[in-house]
C-alpha cells in the first residue's frame, strides 16, 4: 500500500514533532497542496528524511529510524528535560552537521588533548586569552565546525550543546541562547573536551541537555566520568585553579558592578576573559542573579550569537552546501549567501 502524507506526519509525530514544526523545516516553495498529488507523499518523505537525517526506507514503511551520528546517542546532564523532548532538535543537528561537514574544505586535525595544550594553541594563532572567539577559531582551524541553532521551529526544545562524530569527523552544536560569551565559552570548551578526550566515537553523539547556571557550571556530584572529565577540562582551560584562588578572595557580598571591575583587573594578569571570573564567583557563592547583572557591565562579553555566525559565515559558503539543504542551513543557523 502506498504511504500517505498523513502517515508520514504520524510517524514523525513519534519523535515529538507536530505537523506545523515539520512543515516549518520544508523548502520555502513547498505547498501542502502537493501532499495530495500522486507523488506528493514520496517527495514529502524525501524532504523529511533529509532534514531529519532519517532512514528513507524506514520512514516510508512507517518507522522513524535515525541515521548517522544519532544511530548511537547519549543524553547527558538531563536536569528537568526528558531526552525524548530533544530527539527532534538532535535530528536536525545531525542533518546540519552532515551537510556542513560535507562542504568543508579544511581537513580535520585532532584538537589539543590537554587544557595547557589548548591554551598554547590559542596563543599560537594570536589569542592571548582563551575566550569564546579563540575557542571558535581553534575549532574551525582544526576542521571542527561549530554550528548555532538560533532558529528552530516554534515550540521545539533544544539542548545546550552537543558533540557529534560523523564518519570520523567531529562537529559541535551550540544551541543555548545566552547573552554572555563566557557562558557559551564553557559550553563550547566542554564539547571540545568530549572530542579531544575521545568520548565521541565515529557514528555517535553526546547531547548535553543542560549545562547552565547553578545546575552544572561544574559537576558538583556526578557518576558520569565523561561529564566530569569534560567539565574539569573546560574549567582548567578557562582559568583553572589560579582563577578560583583569585575569586575566592572576593567579598561574598560584592555588588555586580564591583564584580565587573574586579574581573577586568584579572584579565591581563591571568590571560582570562573577565566573564569567566564572574561565573567562577557565582559558582563559589551561589550568587547567579548578581553574576548575571555583573556580566551586563562587560561589553566584551556580549553578543555571542554574532561571533558564532561570523565564524560560520567565514568558513562555509552556503552555495557549497548540498542544493536541497541550503535553505535548511540558512534558515536554522542564520547564515546568508555571499
Amino acid at each position: 500500500m502506498t504511504i500517505t502524507a498523513k502517515e508520514i506526519y504520524k510517524t514523525v509525530a513519534t519523535l515529538g514533532m507536530t505537523r506545523a514544526q515539520v512543515r516549518a523545516l520544508l523548502p520555502s516553495w513547498w505547498d501542502p497542496a502537493y501532499e495530495i498529488e500522486s507523488n506528493g507523499a514520496i517527495e514529502l518523505g524525501l524532504h523529511v528524511s533529509r532534514r531529519l537525517n532519517l532512514d528513507l526506507g524506514a520512514l516510508m514503511a512507517g518507522r522513524a529510524k535515525p541515521k548517522g551520528a544519532l544511530f548511537n546517542v547519549a543524553y547527558k546532564h538531563r536536569a528537568d528535560v526528558a531526552p525524548d523532548k530533544l530527539i527532534a532538535s538532535s535530528l536536525i543537528s545531525s542533518s546540519l552537521a552532515e551537510a556542513i561537514i560535507a562542504a568543508l574544505e579544511a581537513p580535520y586535525r585532532a584538537l589539543p588533548s590537554t587544557p595547557g595544550a589548548l591554551r598554547a594553541a590559542a596563543a599560537h594563532i594570536g589569542y592571548d586569552q582563551l575566550g569564546f572567539d579563540a575557542l571558535l577559531a581553534l575549532c574551525w582551524a582544526h576542521g571542527v565546525p561549530v554550528i548555532p541553532l538560533p532558529n528552530l521551529p516554534v515550540g521545539m526544545r533544544k539542548m545546550d550543546g552537543a558533540a557529534l562524530n560523523i564518519a570520523d569527523r567531529p562537529a559541535i552544536i551550540i544551541a543555548k541562547r545566552k547573552h554572555s560569551r563566557a557562558w557559551l565559552s564553557f559550553i563550547l570548551a566542554h564539547e571540545m573536551a568530549h572530542i579531544a578526550l575521545g568520548h565521541v566515537a565515529s557514528g555517535s553523539s553526546i547531547i548535553d541537555v543542560s549545562l547552565q547556571d547553578s545546575a552544572t557550571y561544574a559537576t558538583e556530584s556526578s557518576t558520569d566520568n565523561q561529564e566530569r572529565e569534560a567539565d574539569e577540562f573546560a574549567l582548567a582551560a578557562l582559568g583553572g585553579p589560579a582563577l578560583d584562588a583569585e575569586v575566592s578572595n572576593w567579598s561574598t557580598r560584592m555588588a555586580p558592578v564591583a564584580m565587573a571591575v574586579a574581573a577586568r583587573a584579572l584579565t591581563n594578569r591571568l590571560n582570562v576573559e573577565p566573564g569567566h571570573a564572574i561565573l567562577r564567583y557565582a559558582f563559589q557563592n551561589k550568587r547567579w542573579a548578581e553574576a548575571s547583572q555583573a556580566l551586563r557591565f562587560l561589553s566584551e562579553d556580549l553578543d555571542p550569537q554574532a561571533a558564532l555566525l561570523k565564524h560560520l559565515q567565514s568558513n562555509i559558503q552556503l552555495e557549497s552546501i548540498a542544493d536541497d539543504l541550503q535553505d535548511l542551513v540558512a534558515q536554522v543557523t542564520g547564515i546568508v549567501q555571499g
